[in-house]
């Protein structure tokens, strides 16, 4: 009985689920081109994302595909990873336990740590101080890290400075820079612009985490990411830092090397790479080391606006909760599409006996005998048709939602469709919600699934009384040849119904079941043209009315009306 509804409904969700998914779109950079060995030429570059399937990667120089060349991971090649931890020591760190949340964040970090990645520690309040030097010794790591205490100034710039010297005495390192921090800087000796033209001249890539409020400015940090292909991510959250400083560590960990025998024979190489669906290019000169194009960060944020609250477990909670609810409807929508409902005689005339619907003036909702849907069995969800109910005809929607799924021709009561529209409009908003974080998204779902569906049901109807129109010359042209071959008016009905397909058929036998529970047949055909908004059919039943009382040839008549 719900079954059309039901599938819209879930195959929408299952729409909304996968285009969520795909809104967290990879974004490949390529790092540097060694070209130092030419023809070999290596391509370092950095997928942000899931690790990329290397055996859907794709090269070409200069236009041609190459064939053949060796993709591997940057942690199988003798290519150290060089990463120094900034950490803001500032006194405002002292706050909101934002200290404590960023040292859980960097001992994870260093637990996680790839067995190529030399990891060095800075601690920056009014002044930079290098903890430890870099080591792959997990242990002396933890030690500066466990003894961070927060007190003074912000030196920010200083620190990034600081740690972009730190590689001149390891050029073996590829340069990258892990920066939080919670506040602008406000006693640096240098200017942001040297801190900006140190990490470039050193090709080191600038990662960021900002953690807001207060004074907080992170304009500088997203600059100085954005100049360096770095990441940048902000949260006003001290507990989500862990899962940011993660994200942080699963890009650098998803560098590739892919190597090849350039065919060129010197001069500008041309090179794209794609890993899947996801493509970065370079242009270079052979015979050099080249640092990739600049390309914006990008953006991870758990502070989304209004939204931002979502970012957290809570938002994991009730993604899993709607992501089940999604699947369950379905599950439970494919399944009503391939399977067939019982039709039994009580249900077949349910819809036109007195207390059969909530038109004739029963309450169906409240009679415990009524053979109500599956949804409506148990006693929460006949609680909440009640509900419905009571709420849509205080307000004197029931009527309306009636009459347009009587037009649609939807079998489904009016308060079951309005549960299941407002509940659908909420699951779908707040699933969109939780995957996106945006307010920008979930107003346009909310706005959309507010207004497609009242929509698609006056496009139906509109579509079914189109039908109906192209039928009546036929169907009255039929009743007339069966009023000729001596047929009583209510034969001619019955045989046509039989012959004609829907909806005119559908309405005929809904006429007579009407008329054969004592009701007039003129009054059923009035209803008829009134619920399909024939004006035609509706002049034809008045015609029909007046001929049976003042007499005549009905037969003639009806032919008539069916060439005007």
């Amino acid at each position: 009985m719900i079954k059309r509804l039901l599938a819209a409904l879930a195959l929408v969700l299952a729409v909304v689920v996968c285009g969520a998914g795909a809104a967290h779109a990879q974004d490949l950079v390529i790092k540097k081109v060694d070209t130092s060995k030419f023809p070999q030429v290596d391509v370092s570059a950095q997928l942000n994302g899931a690790p990329a399937d290397l055996s859907k990667v794709v090269l070409r120089e200069n236009g041609a595909f190459i064939n053949k060349f060796d993709a591997v991971p940057l942690g199988r090649t003798n290519t150290p990873v060089g990463v120094v931890l900034l950490i803001d020591t500032s006194g405002s760190m002292n706050q909101n336990g934002k200290l404590d949340a960023a040292k859980a964040a960097a001992r994870q970090f260093v637990n996680s740590k790839q067995p190529n990645d030399q990891i060095a520690l800075i601690a920056f309040n009014s002044q930079p101080r290098v903890l430890v030097s870099f080591t792959s010794d997990a242990n002396a790591l933890l030690n500066g890290i466990n003894g961070l205490a927060a007190t003074g100034e912000t030196a920010l710039f200083d620190a990034v400075r600081t740690g972009v010297g730190l590689f001149g005495d390891h050029p073996n390192l590829e340069p990258n820079l892990v920066i939080i921090s919670d506040g602008a800087d406000t006693v640096s000796t240098g200017s942001f612009a040297q801190a900006k033209s140190a990490a470039q001249g050193a090709h080191a890539t600038v990662y960021a985490v900002g953690l807001a409020g207060g004074d907080f400015d992170g304009a500088a940090l997203q600059d100085l990411t954005g100049s360096t292909q770095g990441q940048y991510a902000q949260t006003a959250d001290p507990t989500q830092l862990t899962a940011l400083f993660g994200q942080v560590q699963q890009s650098l960990q998803n560098q590739y090397q892919v190597t090849y025998t350039s065919k060129a024979q010197g001069g500008t190489l041309d090179i794209s790479l794609s890993f899947g669906a996801t493509q970065a290019t370079a242009s270079v000169n052979a015979g050099g080391v080249t640092q990739g194009p600049s390309t914006q960060p990008q953006t991870v944020s758990t502070d989304s606006g209004p939204l931002g609250f979502l970012g957290g477990s809570l938002g994991k909670w009730m993604g899993v909760l709607l992501g089940l609810v999604a699947a369950g409807l379905l599950a439970y929508g494919l399944i009503l599409l391939f399977t067939r409902e019982r039709s039994t005689l009580e249900t077949a005339l349910q819809p036109y006996t007195e207390g059969g619907s909530e038109a004739s003036g029963g309450d169906y909702y409240d009679d415990p005998g009524a053979d109500h849907s599956v949804f409506s069995d148990s006693a929460i969800m006949q609680r909440a048709l009640d509900l419905t109910t009571r709420f849509a005809e205080d307000r004197g929607i029931l009527t309306k939602v009636e009459t347009l799924m009587e037009k649609a021709d939807l079998p489904l009561r009016a308060a079951e469709a309005l549960f299941f529209y407002v509940g659908g409009v909420v699951v779908l908003t707040l699933l969109v919600a939780v995957l996106t974080r945006s307010l920008f998204s979930t107003l346009a779902i909310l706005i959309l699934g507010v207004l497609v569906p009242p929509a698609a049901l006056q496009f139906l109807g509109g579509q079914r009384k189109r039908k109906f129109q192209a039928q009546l010359p036929d169907m009255l042209q039929l009743i007339a040849g069966s009023l000729r071959a001596g047929y009583s008016l209510l034969q001619g009905v019955e045989a046509v119904a039989q012959e004609v397909s829907e909806p005119m058929g559908g309405e005929l036998r809904r006429v007579l079941a009407e008329a054969r529970l004592g009701r007039t047949l003129e009054d059923s055909l009035d209803d008829m043209a009134e619920r399909l908004a024939s004006r035609d059919f509706a002049w034809a039943v008045m015609a029909v009315r007046i001929q049976r009382e003042v007499g005549g040839n009905l037969a003639e008549l009806l032919s008539t009306v069916a060439e005007t």
